[in-house]
């Protein structure tokens, strides 16, 4: 038997105001998109902006479905629209910031398990990291400095071709 133990690190920041300017705007960014999110069955709005390598910054709103499986998550929707519209270039920061109109004490909110995959994935496409910040309704900032921190053992190509075939 073998034992591995997986540790990370994170930044917690107190309030965006420790942030740097330019990150400070991307996650305001977010937030203004917010009111983009289409959330009437849970109430939970998430939004993402992402700052592409040449200073484009790309938006995603979450958009819910009454056939949930239908629905589409903000990181997912703003990653694939990246994809479109600048193919291969680099996402060098990414915000993603959430809400629930019922309740106003969320803290820094992580992707789902598919979000984190598919994030995993355009890090693998882009040969890059990521950069994220999470941001709820309370001022703490998280800040990962790629979503390996959150998905240690992601799910890639290497596990469904044969090298040596």
């Amino acid at each position: 038997m073998k034992k591995l133990i997986v540790s990370e690190e994170f930044k917690i920041y107190q309030n965006v105001n420790e942030l740097k300017d330019f990150e400070q705007q991307l996650i305001a960014k977010a937030i203004s998109f917010l009111d983009l999110s289409y959330a009437p069955y849970s109430n939970f709005h998430v939004a993402t902006a992402l700052l592409m390598e040449n200073g484009e910054i790309i938006s995603g709103a979450n958009q819910e479905n009454a056939s949930y499986p239908l629905c589409l998550c903000a990181e997912r929707v703003a990653l694939h629209h990246a994809a479109m519209r600048f193919p291969k270039m680099k996402i060098t920061l990414m915000a993603i910031t959430a809400k629930n109109p019922i309740r106003n004490d969320l803290g820094p909110i992580p992707p789902c398990g598919a979000c984190r995959q598919v994030i995993s994935e355009y890090e693998n496409i882009l040969g890059s990291d990521i950069r994220i910040f999470l941001k709820g309704d309370l001022d703490e900032v998280m800040e990962l400095k790629s979503v390996k921190q959150i998905l240690p053992f992601g799910f890639d190509s290497d596990y469904l071709f044969n090298p040596s075939a």
